[in-house]
Parts: structure tokens; C-alpha cells; sequence
């Protein structure tokens, strides 16, 4: 807004203004044109004519990579875009739906309702898995919302479970579940951490987002999916084996048991890409619009 430019569109020499809403969506559908289809080496769309009364495009020019080049070879963007294709419900036990998503920014308000309605103190379950890099808290403040809500869907995953809610005021969902991967730097293993609400235990909602984040740990390219649980917590320890973890020798001075699921030798040796592995480039879906 402060290039000349943008004052130009907004009216010079008698003119009107361009229809910057209609001028965001043309940019931002390139945006996505460009990000659904990575075969596009280059794209040039020279004069793009912008009035009060409509923009259109007068010439345009595409270029392809060549066939011969592999889907995973191919140049990828910097930030790596939200996964829609991660987004799926479920039916739980007792009937009701879930609809389980990647994280959005503006969750933040919704999660700290879900850490202010848990059970357990500062925001942090017996029952989770920590990670050593939080030192086994997980602290109610807007920097743990922070490091939640904002991930880069790269380096860390998060979803969440969102269900109806029509108890609440200002929102017509409420999140009841929330599970988290990593990746291990210099490693092809991935840590993970799961959290549900008390009331909605035994629907088997932890198995459905347990059971997703394998399932994207594969599709992703790990090795191994692994964390550490509490030794008094033998509820989440009888869970992860019933879903096939192997538990390790109790470390830190007792206090944590090492779970690890070994995912398939295939995908171990599975190359990675930025937006996911080679069965996603071969079956891509397009992406959402965010209204």
C-alpha cells in the first residue's frame, strides 16, 4: 500500500478505482495455479489490463518442465502452503462426527479453551507424550500458543479434532483433541504428542488422530514415529501398545518410557519433498480457497 502503484489503482487523472478485491483474487488464484501445478517452469502474463470496469488479460505465456523430469525433482516453494489434503472426519463410538484438520493461526483462541477446559495442571496431560524440548511441561501462555498454532507444516505437523459445540458463545465448534509430529533434525524420525479431553475419552477419538498421525508420519517420509511417556501413566502406555508401539528401557532417571513405532523399510527409504512424498506429487489434490 505504500508503492506508487498501489495508489495508481486507486484512482489517478480522473480515473476510478480498480476492483482491488477482484484484483487480490486474480493474484492469489495465480498464487494457487502455480502452487497445484509444479510442472509450470514459467508463466508470463503480460499486459494484464486493470480498469474500474473489469481486468483482463490480454496475452499469456506457459512453460513446462520437461516430461523426463521426476515429480519429486521438482522445484518446490519456500513455504510450504497449507495441507488441505490433510483434512478428513471421522465417526466416533457414541455416534457424533469429527472433523480432524491441520492447525490454522487463528485456532489460537480455540486452543486455549481446549488447555482451560483439560483436567490437568498449567495446561499439560499425564497423559501425553512430551517432547524434551518443552522439558516436560506444557505451559498455559500465549508463547506454548504461539509455538502450537504457528507451524510451518514442514519441520512439525499439528491437528486437531474439532466437533460441534452448541453450548459455546462465540464459536459454533470447540476443539477437543490435539496431536502433533516433528521431525528429528539430521533423522528420518519423527516425535509425536497426543492430548483428548476427559469427556471425550472412550469414543475412540485418540485412536482416530493416533492412527492419522502414523499415517502422515508415512506419508511424509519417516522412519519411525517415537515418544516418551510417563511410567505412572499405564493407561497411555496399554494404548500405544494396543496400537503396535514397542516400549523401551524407563530413562530419565526412570521417570519416562520410550515408545517407537517402526514404520515400513519402504518408507524409510522413501525421498521427501516439501510438499509431501511421491505418492502425493501422483495424486495431488487442488487447493481449497480460504474465504
Amino acid at each position: 500500500q505504500e508503492t506508487k502503484l498501489y495508489k495508481a489503482l486507486l484512482g489517478v487523472r480522473g480515473m476510478g478505482s480498480v476492483d482491488m478485491d477482484q484484483l487480490i483474487q486474480i493474484m492469489v488464484r495465480f498464487s494457487v495455479l502455480i502452487l497445484d501445478l509444479p510442472e509450470i517452469k514459467e508463466c508470463d502474463i503480460n499486459p494484464l489490463i486493470a480498469s474500474e470496469e473489469s481486468i483482463m488479460s490480454l496475452d499469456a505465456r506457459v512453460l513446462l518442465h520437461d516430461p523426463s523430469v521426476d515429480a519429486l525433482d521438482l522445484p518446490q516453494p519456500s513455504i510450504r502452503p497449507y495441507p488441505h489434503q490433510y483434512v478428513c472426519s471421522y465417526d466416533l463410538d457414541d455416534g457424533s462426527k469429527a472433523k480432524l484438520r491441520p492447525i490454522l493461526p487463528e485456532d489460537e483462541g480455540l486452543m486455549r479453551s481446549f488447555y482451560a477446559r483439560a483436567s490437568w495442571p498449567d495446561g499439560c496431560d499425564p497423559a501425553s507424550m512430551p517432547n524434551e524440548e518443552e522439558n516436560l511441561t506444557c505451559k498455559l501462555d500465549r508463547q506454548h500458543l504461539i509455538r502450537t498454532c504457528f507451524v510451518d507444516f514442514d519441520r512439525s505437523i499439528v491437528l486437531v479434532a474439532e466437533v460441534d459445540d452448541p453450548s459455546a458463545l462465540s464459536a459454533s465448534s470447540a476443539i477437543v483433541g490435539a496431536g502433533r509430529i516433528s521431525r528429528e533434525e539430521m533423522s528420518d524420525d519423527f516425535t509425536f504428542s497426543l492430548q483428548v479431553l476427559p469427556e471425550c475419552r472412550k469414543k475412540g477419538l485418540g485412536s482416530k488422530i493416533l492412527k492419522r498421525l502414523i499415517e502422515l508420519s508415512s506419508m511424509e517420509g519417516a522412519a519411525c514415529i517415537k515418544a516418551d511417556v510417563f511410567c505412572e501413566n499405564k493407561r497411555a502406555l496399554r494404548f500405544l501398545e494396543g496400537h503396535g508401539f514397542k516400549l523401551g528401557v524407563p530413562t530419565h532417571s526412570g521417570k519416562l518410557v520410550p515408545a517407537k513405532y517402526q514404520l515400513t523399510e519402504s518408507t524409510h527409504h522413501r525421498s521427501r519433498s516439501r510438499t509431501g512424498s511421491k505418492a502425493l506429487a501422483g495424486d495431488r489434490k487442488p487447493t481449497l480457497m480460504m474465504s
